[in-house]
């Protein structure tokens, strides 16, 4: 067998995003068997695989394929100037595609391939483009265009039964037996001495709930974690000496007009002096500010899978999320679940993990437990095998 996987995302705007982090550690892990062939398309740039491609095993080929691209409106140009052409060239009849992310372009017309689907988000929410009206109109189009390739692929990899169904409900045609839920992991990296540079010096005695790696974007429902917040508040007798809301992430203090309004907000709210803004952190600051907090926030009305749950429950916090689409498939009783659009089950639940010390362990505890079946290994080595008995059926 011969698998042939787009790794362009390692390299791209999304390197450090849950695809980038996603194509990264599955490729790391599903080239470790010597009995198949392994060719990585990779733009002329630097990879967050290079690390681990130094010293490649000799069944792994690197097959660049040009200049590096952004992921952009021009994906059908590269993927027919770039990716394709390289593609026939190395192809065989024993060749497999595997595709992590479907906008780069899915070659179902030339080879077998199998397909990684994340989520629906974009049609569910009819958000295709960060852009006016025109860009969003123009991005869905090119967005279908692509996606309806999906119907030739061989077979399909999503990463719950939540994301499975969301892709019935687009493609019902579409053999569900050759659709496979394959749960993901989360990534943090290190320590860092530093990792609380950012956070008010009073933090310590105060505490604080954090809510980090979002958008500003209606589906993710940022302003949800604010309400809840305020809510808090209201609860606790005195203001001064509550906790912080730590909201961590570039997206949050860029000059757009999204994240504009969202800082506004906060004012509005009356929160300037009590929420915090960290903008971009490092990756190996995560686990530290996750589990120093009181608890993580995540409220998104709509994730595929929801690598940030992981991630709170591997660092050791109370995870409070939506109850809506995946959220309570992987926490699975591990967390507290909300209506992400009551603010009062928000408050609350934030108040009870604030003033019920003994609940609030016993929330770390089921996530700790829960966290250990997740794994990358385990994602790579599923993966692996779902390739390997789609190409032999």
């Amino acid at each position: 067998m011969h698998i042939i996987l787009d790794c362009t995302t390692t390299q791209n705007q999304f390197k450090h995003h849950g695809i980038g982090v996603y194509t990264k550690n599955v490729v790391k892990n599903i080239i470790k068997h010597p009995e198949t062939k392994f060719s990585l398309l990779l733009f002329n740039a630097p990879s967050t695989l290079d690390e681990i491609l130094e010293n490649k095993p000799s069944n792994v080929e690197i097959v660049r394929i040009g200049k590096l691209r952004k992921s952009d409106y021009l994906n059908k140009l590269w993927f027919y100037t770039q990716y394709l052409p390289n593609i026939k060239k190395i192809k065989t009849d024993k060749s497999v595609y595997f595709c992590p992310y479907f906008w780069a372009g899915i070659p179902s017309n030339t080879l077998p391939t199998i397909l990684m689907v994340h989520d629906m988000i974009l049609p569910i929410f009819n958000i295709y483009s960060e852009g006016n009206k025109l860009k969003n109109s123009i991005k869905k189009q090119l967005y279908w265009l692509e996606l309806n390739k999906s119907k030739k692929c061989k077979s399909i990899v999503v990463n719950s039964e939540c994301t499975k169904q969301d892709y019935l409900k687009y493609y019902p045609k579409y053999n569900p037996n050759k659709i496979k839920v394959i749960y993901l992991d989360a990534e943090l990296e290190g320590t860092n001495p530093n990792w609380d540079e950012k956070l008010p010096k009073d933090y310590r005695q105060k505490g604080y709930y954090i809510y980090m790696g979002g958008t500003v974007y209606k589906n993710k429902n940022s302003k949800g974690v604010v309400d809840g917040y305020a809510n808090l508040l209201e609860r606790l007798n005195s203001i001064d000496n509550a906790p912080y809301l730590v909201i961590a992430g570039g997206n949050f203090v860029k000059d757009n007009q999204q994240a504009r309004e969202f800082r506004e907000y906060i004012k509005y709210k009356g929160l300037e002096n009590k929420v915090v803004l960290t903008g971009f952190y490092e990756d190996n600051q995560a686990q530290q500010l996750l589990s120093n907090s009181i608890a993580m926030l995540h409220l998104s009305l709509y994730e595929g899978f929801g690598i940030s749950l992981v991630e709170g429950m591997k660092a050791g916090t109370a995870v409070i999320a939506h109850n809506g689409s995946c959220y309570p498939e992987v926490l699975n009783g591990a967390g507290i679940l909300v209506d992400g659009k009551n603010e009062e089950q928000e408050g609350e639940a934030m108040y009870r993990v604030y003033k019920d010390k003994e609940y609030r362990e016993e929330i770390i505890k089921r996530g700790l437990n829960r966290a250990k079946m997740f794994s990358w290994e385990k994602t790579a080595s599923e993966t692996y095998q779902f390739i390997k008995n789609s190409v032999t059926q």
